[in-house]
């Protein structure tokens, strides 16, 4: 029935005291199509997918959700490689009275079919939705911070056109944060949103103007580039707990994980804030992280009390 009689949804989704997300099942996931720099460097071996072994890692993710959020699951489609990372799926303009989806516009190869199901999968929900009009690759690259304040990723996969068009549409301030690195090709590379005042940022990944810029709008903790490599802003927040993913084990990658798990400790101590870790070892061949595997639907911590 395409929504009929869930006027307002949205906003009901968006009201909720609890915080609400979307995920995807990795059915799909395949790394056939190389469309990011970690892939790239990875090659085809280095990028073959254990499928079961990734679900095992998601259904850890979805079970610690499920158990304490309202968790929606987008239906999977055959050959869509990167839906599961739905964090790019589009955003859920939760400034508005009545929050609007904005769908993505890809850039990414072999990511231009997930639009589609996005958007309807939306429609049905009664979420009035709104196409972006140029590259706009979701929430990974649209931090909401407070009342209508966003950050706005831009230069490798979204566009200051789509910034302008949101500003414009939806009444927003979109402060723009230029990314160069191909291996930190979205927002949530390099920024985190803690809560309505403080961010993590990776500041040597940005130039001095538009860290001042950010530096006006919230408290800043630096976050050191190595660790914004492995995953440093890759993170989630429920309730008052934050969510980050590490690789076990004693490989090479052993002393920056550790250095990562630190520096979370230390930020969630600062924070008041908890701190829980999952193995997404798989993902990372897809060059994802904890971040790109839930899209939020409402911030409730974001929220004016």
């Amino acid at each position: 029935m395409d929504g009929e009689g869930l006027t307002g949804y949205g906003r009901t989704i968006a009201g909720l005291a609890e915080p609400a997300f979307l995920l995807n099942a990795p059915f799909s996931l395949d790394t056939a199509i190389a469309n990011n720099a970690t892939m790239e460097k990875l090659g085809p071996a280095g990028r073959a997918v254990d499928r079961g072994r990734a679900m095992a890692e998601w259904l850890s993710l979805y079970n610690h959700l499920a158990a304490r959020s309202l968790v929606y699951l987008l239906p999977s489609v055959a050959g869509l490689q990167d839906q599961t990372f739905v964090a790019n799926a589009g955003a859920m303009l939760v400034h508005l009275d009545d929050p609007v989806f904005l769908v993505s516009k890809f850039r990414a190869a072999g990511r231009a079919g997930e639009s589609a199901v996005g958007q309807r999968f939306f429609d049905l929900m009664g979420v009035p939705t709104v196409a972006a009009p140029a590259e706009f690759e979701g929430e990974a690259d649209l931090k909401y911070l407070r009342e209508s304040v966003y950050f706005g990723g831009h230069g490798l996969r979204s566009s200051t056109a789509a910034h302008r068009f949101m500003a414009e549409r939806f009444g927003m301030t979109v402060v723009p944060v230029p990314l160069h690195d191909p291996h930190l090709y979205h927002l949530d590379c390099i920024l985190h949103v803690i809560d309505r005042t403080t961010v993590l940022l990776a500041t040597a990944a940005v130039d001095r103007e538009h860290l001042l810029a950010i530096e006006a709008v919230a408290d800043v903790i630096d976050v050191p580039l190595d660790i914004a490599y492995r995953g440093g802003t890759n993170i989630a927040r429920i309730g008052n707990t934050l969510l980050g993913d590490t690789k076990p084990g004693d490989g090479p990658l052993r002393e920056i994980e550790a250095a990562k798990r630190a520096f979370w400790e230390r930020v969630a101590t600062l924070t008041g804030l908890d701190l829980v870790t999952f193995d997404l070892s798989e993902f990372h061949k897809s060059g994802a992280m904890l971040s790109c595997l839930v899209l939020p639907l409402n911030a409730p911590h974001l929220r004016a009390r």
